[in-house]
């Protein structure tokens, strides 16, 4: 009688289970926020010799997310050596903790803003996705068919080493420090690697960066954007060829990204199920024993 009632136990939770997740993916759902990159400007440390150094607007912004170890990861570098810096913003991210130049805020871009889970990727314009070697030949062709256009700060220029700027808006200003930085590995640079980052409100106007620029040279990369989860469409028709840079939890992290049913419960029952089944035929055998007795 007592196995009976386990089951009833064990089927009333598994029931619980679907219907807390399901209410749990309602909640997420009505929850989220998307977030979008509303205007993108640029400032090179050679023009901080300047009297006032003005901020330029690129045509396009390129986030590479990439690790040194990446094999892959070489090929797709080499090609953004070969990108019009003059015309686009190139930020090379390394979010994976196992390269030494790791930066927690690039992983905090990827996983939680973007949630991406492969290496290589490049995001452009915050919006559109490539994802692998393959889809990375594409970057010049989506760049001539991504239409973006960015606004939202009228000024922005730094002068003595203090940050002015000005929007209408009511977004976050948030600035990536990157510079030429040595590959772990190669007798190469990663010319925009992001080694900094910093954000400030809508509502503070100046702010000094003198302690933050010194000795330093490379480019500043200012986004105006709205905070939430980003919607990436895919620039590219070619089959995805990635690497997860998370290896060894690589189960866990799908199952965390992309499950949104109620599989994981059902797999947990049919687990009990088979651990429990012994015990069941052994019960099923006791009882057949005492009715044997009965008679």
């Amino acid at each position: 009688m007592s196995v009976v009632v386990f089951w009833i136990m064990v089927l009333c939770s598994f029931n619980s289970m679907v219907t807390v997740q399901g209410q749990e993916q309602v909640n997420s759902d009505q929850e989220t926020i998307f977030g979008h990159t509303i205007d993108v400007m640029v400032i090179d440390s050679e023009c901080l010799d300047e009297q006032v150094c003005h901020a330029w607007r690129p045509l396009h912004i390129i986030e590479y997310y990439g690790a040194d170890w990446c094999e892959p990861c070489m090929d797709v570098e080499l090609s953004l050596e070969n990108i019009d810096t003059t015309k686009y913003a190139v930020i090379q991210h390394h979010p994976s903790p196992l390269d030494y130049s790791y930066l927690n805020y690039s992983n905090q871009r990827y996983e939680t803003n973007f949630r991406l889970i492969f290496i290589p990727s490049i995001v452009i314009d915050g919006q559109g996705l490539l994802t692998g070697t393959k889809q990375a030949t594409e970057l010049n062709q989506s760049l001539v068919n991504n239409q973006t256009q960015f606004l939202g700060i009228n000024e922005l220029n730094i002068t003595n080493s203090i940050l002015n700027w000005d929007t209408s808006t009511n977004h976050t200003l948030k600035i990536w420090k990157t510079e030429s930085t040595p590959h772990e590995f190669d007798n190469r640079n990663l010319s925009h690697l992001a080694v900094d980052y910093m954000e400030i409100n809508h509502d503070q106007s100046q702010l000094n960066l003198t302690n933050w620029l010194d000795n330093w040279t490379g480019r500043l990369i200012f986004t105006l954007e709205s905070n939430g989860i980003r919607m990436l469409n895919s620039l590219s028709q070619s089959p995805t060829g990635d690497m997860d840079f998370n290896s060894d939890q690589e189960t866990i992290t799908i199952l965390s990204k992309t499950d949104d049913s109620p599989i994981f419960a059902i797999m947990m029952f049919i687990a009990l199920f088979v651990t429990l089944l012994p015990a069941l035929i052994m019960w099923k055998g006791l009882q057949s024993i005492d009715n044997d007795e009965s008679e």
